[in-house]
């Protein structure tokens, strides 16, 4: 951009020009909503106040809108005052958001009758906000009598206020007077940029709920009118906000997982998580998948961490007992028998695993909007130690052991062994059971507050939920749960028996999206009754269970695939997560590359699988064995233990790391060579219009000369080399930028981790002025210590680096401005494409159609979380309908 740039403000009807002090409306007149104008307008038709802009935000009530020129501001147009008490009878919009507007474009149709036979003023605001618009003013307002179209003020740019602005926001350096008064804090700065957009966004009485994805922080809205846009886009970490009907979508990027955990710390801090109301009668659905995927992300994510740090302690078990430094615990034998370090080795990594259920049940009654204390009562409930010491035995040498409590119901003789495929028993690291008692406890939570007197609710709530949910968990979750896993169970042992290695191959294949499902740990089990009936012949490697080997296959299959992708991804956003997901992946976690990347993408989570199945095949050919005594945790590289056995299996050792080579390269091969990063324009506005056909065809219209010429010139646009190459620079100037917006944001971090050891030390000192013993020393060490809190150790750097950013941005700019514009006037082609199928069918469902074309054409800005994909799919009902191809 150059140093001052200017922009024209036109009339958008005709009427009188005054200034915005004059109006009667002290809001507006006190400048507090930003500086501007208004207008008395003569017409009733409103048009665009840019030769080019964008419709960025029509507001519900429709007596306002947001409008943002090309490369400029967006400024507020409020037609009447107090005209949101009409609900919007008065205003026809002839446009929507996201579309591209000029001069000539018709924005409104009002009745300016009705408002005023309301005895409400037409008087309409066109106003500035500065603080969202940093280094914006407007001036030269031309007041009078004006017609639309007419020039009416200039609004200009200036990068040096920018930069002063900024160095005003820099907070002043600590004094020693100031730190002993008030202590020093620091606010972790995540937490305090999601309490901002918590403020802005309305408080908890304005969302239904809130998640992440990959670059946004999104919320489901109940009153958009209660949102502070102008606020959140002025914050340093938001790149931009976009609205997705009801949803409120920031846009942060790599960083958007540290702000959601900001929000949970802050929303905790708050002591208001527990009242979130999850039911909005006006929330926009989504897709069933999106729905289960967010889910899935909402209950697993955030135990990752524990997840990972349970897997490694039992593999650190399993390297002790292979080495001989702790026994081999049979599950049969008196603990106490064992000695002290067995004992407290096998507690730390058996303990955790057993009551992971609390960790799924808290999350999901988060998740669901209810109280997280409330999730982790049900998790102890599920996981309670009595449960797995149900059933005493005293055996021939007269030591008791204990068994897990369970009641079949429905039982048979399977190979010698009875297979149980209904029972009540505890169900503890399932993550379908703890979901949907979670769901189950939150909706009777609500059911209680709904239905009993306002003087019993401390006493009766809780009572009540936890009674209920644990009825209904135990007596019909519960069983109907284990009948879905027995019949898996049974499934997979006929696998088992399938020769050749096919029977592994298929299960390696499965594996990950068991995972999905959350089933894998109930299978697991399942295969592992004749071990758990008796663990001796395991354990001493008499005996194996092979199809388990599928696990660590399945596993490195999608580390394969992620490392695939790594190859080929551009965007610094998903590297970022590869990077961070790929290490623990090869200890046997693989959800934050499955719900990180894979998934998402789809044919990487594909091609892993096929490179499972393809490492399982070699595996089983070969002769690889799976030695299930020996506990690995979550498996990955400390499987090959099991594949080695207690007695030193080499055949079966050299099987198993010619498998894991084999799944690890075959989805990199497979990756690098038929996925991509994202849908090429080309190969997208060739979908296009294949659905475009068949939407006719099935319409039984008969093909446009015009439309078809449109479709067609859109295709041999992006066909054009010079065109994909101006694509593929901005690509690649992009993946710069978020790299040293990565970097930046990484010592940013790390000097306020440095600054809040600092003041912890200083905390310390502080409390040992009290003694009154060594004041001098003591003062003499507070004032060093806030020196080094003053003194800038990363500043240096960070200045180098924006240096640096900025010097990238500049080089960006003008083929950014290109691929925009391209872009920009392409969309608008593809918007009067969506116009003309409509005019053909008179079908709604055409813009579902034209939605594909918008999604080609914006490919590159949806990869970077610049905008958001349309909706392009079509319900069962309506595919039946047009028979639309899936």
């Amino acid at each position: 951009m150059e140093k001052i740039s200017k922009i024209k403000i036109y009339a958008p009807v005709d009427g009188e020009i005054k200034l915005i002090e004059n109006i009667s409306d002290p809001v507006f007149a006190e400048k507090m909503l930003g500086d501007g104008l208004y207008i008395e307008p003569k017409t009733k038709k409103f048009f665009s106040i840019f030769d080019k802009g964008e419709i960025v935000n029509i507001f519900d009530t429709k007596h306002a809108f947001y409008l943002k020129a090309e490369k400029g501001p967006t400024i507020l147009v409020h037609i009447g005052l107090d005209t949101v008490k009409l609900a919007g009878k008065p205003f026809n919009f002839k446009v929507k958001n996201g579309d591209q507007v000029d001069l000539k474009s018709e924005i409104v149709e009002v009745d300016l009758a009705m408002i005023k036979k309301e005895k409400l003023k037409i008087s309409t605001p066109i106003v500035l906000d500065i603080h969202e618009n940093p280094g914006w003013t407007i001036h030269d307002v031309k007041t009078g009598i004006v017609k639309q179209g007419d020039e009416i003020a200039t609004l200009s740019y200036d990068p040096v206020q920018v930069k002063a602005d900024q160095d005003l926001s820099k907070p002043a350096p600590i004094t020693l007077k100031e730190a002993l008064k008030k202590g020093i804090k620091f606010t972790n700065r995540y937490e305090e940029l999601a309490g901002k957009i918590y403020d802005h966004v309305g408080g908890k009485n304005n969302y239904s709920r809130y998640y992440n994805c990959v670059t946004r922080l999104r919320f489901v809205v109940k009153d958009k009118n209660l949102v502070d846009e102008a606020t959140i886009k002025k914050l340093d970490i938001v790149k931009g906000i976009n609205w997705n009907k009801n949803e409120l979508q920031v846009i942060i990027g790599g960083e958007v997982e540290k702000v959601k955990d900001g929000l949970d710390n802050h929303l905790i801090h708050l002591q208001q998580a527990q009242d979130f109301e999850l039911k909005n009668p006006n929330a926009q659905k989504q897709s069933f998948g999106k729905q289960l995927l967010n889910l899935i992300k909402g209950i697993i994510m955030p135990a990752i961490p524990i997840l990972i740090g349970v897997g490694l302690i039992n593999a650190a078990q399993a390297v002790l007992q292979q080495a001989g430094a702790i026994q081999n615990v049979a599950p049969s034998a008196a603990f106490g028998s064992y000695t002290l370090a067995t004992q407290l080795v096998y507690l730390i990594a058996g303990g955790a695993t057993l009551f992971m259920g609390i960790f799924f049940t808290y999350n999901g009654v988060k998740f669901f909007g209810g109280n997280p204390l409330l999730g982790i009562v049900m998790g102890l409930i599920l996981t309670a130690p009595i449960l797995f010491k149900g059933n005493l035995s005293q055996n021939s040498m007269g030591v008791m052991t204990a068994t897990p409590w369970s009641l079949p119901l429905i039982t048979s003789k399977i190979d010698g062994f009875d297979f149980v495929w209904m029972k009540i028993g505890p169900s503890p690291g399932s993550m379908i059971t703890a979901t949907i008692i979670a769901y189950i406890a939150v909706q009777v939570e609500k059911f209680a507050k709904k239905r009993f007197p306002n003087w019993s609710l401390m006493l009766t709530v809780s009572t009540f939920t936890i009674f209920v949910a644990s009825v209904l968990a135990f007596f019909v979750v519960g069983p109907i749960i284990s009948v879905l896993e027995a019949i898996l169970g049974y499934i997979f042992s006929w696998v088992d028996k399938i020769p050749y290695g096919i029977g592994t191959a298929l299960f390696a294949f499965l594996w990950q999206p068991l995972v999905i499902t959350g089933a894998h740990g109930a299978l697991v089990t399942i295969l592992q009754i004749p071990m758990l009936t008796n663990p001796e012949p395991y354990i001493l490697g008499l005996k194996t269970i092979n199809l388990l080997g599928g696990v660590s296959i399945g596993v490195f299959g999608q580390v394969g695939a992620s490392i695939g992708f790594l190859f080929i991804a551009k965007n610094a956003t998903i590297k970022q997560t590869l990077y961070g997901g790929i290490p623990a992946g090869l200890f046997g976690i693989t959800e934050p590359l499955i719900f990180g990347v894979n998934l998402p993408k789809v044919k990487p989570f594909l091609y892993g699988c096929v490179g499972a199945a393809t490492g399982g095949l070699v595996a089983g050919l070969m002769g690889a064995k799976y030695y299930a005594g020996i506990k690995v945790g979550m498996g990955g590289l400390f499987s090959v233990l099991n594949a080695n056995g207690p007695n030193g299996d080499t055949k079966s050792l050299i099987a198993t790391l010619v498998a894991y080579a084999v799944c690890i390269a075959v989805p990199i091969l497979l990756v690098m060579f038929f996925a991509k990063e994202r849908t090429g324009e080309k190969f997208g506005l060739y979908q296009a219009t294949k659905s475009l056909n068949h939407f006719l065809n099935n319409k039984n219209v008969a093909m446009d000369a015009s439309l078809q010429q449109e479709a067609d010139a859109l295709k041999t646009f992006y066909g054009n080399k010079e065109v994909t190459n101006k694509i593929k620079l901005f690509e690649k100037n992009m993946a710069k930028i978020q790299t040293l917006q990565s970097k930046i944001s990484v010592l940013e971090s790390q000097d306020l981790e440095r600054k809040e050891a600092l003041a912890k030390r200083f905390s310390r000192n502080q409390a040992k002025l009290e003694s009154e013993k060594n004041v001098d020393q003591i003062m003499t060490k507070l004032d060093e210590l806030v020196n080094k809190i003053n003194m800038p150790k990363y500043d240096d750097k960070i200045a180098e680096l924006e240096k640096l950013l900025q010097e990238a941005r500049d080089a960006n700019a003008p083929i950014e401005a290109e691929v925009e514009k391209l872009t920009q006037d392409n969309t608008l082609k593809a918007q009067a494409i969506g116009k003309k199928l409509h005019k053909l069918t008179n079908s709604e469902l055409s813009e579902k159609v034209a939605n594909k074309y918008y999604n080609a054409i914006n490919s590159v800005y949806i990869n970077y979380g610049f905008v958001s994909k349309k909706d392009t799919k079509f319900s069962k009902l309506e595919k039946q309908e047009f028979k639309m191809p899936k």
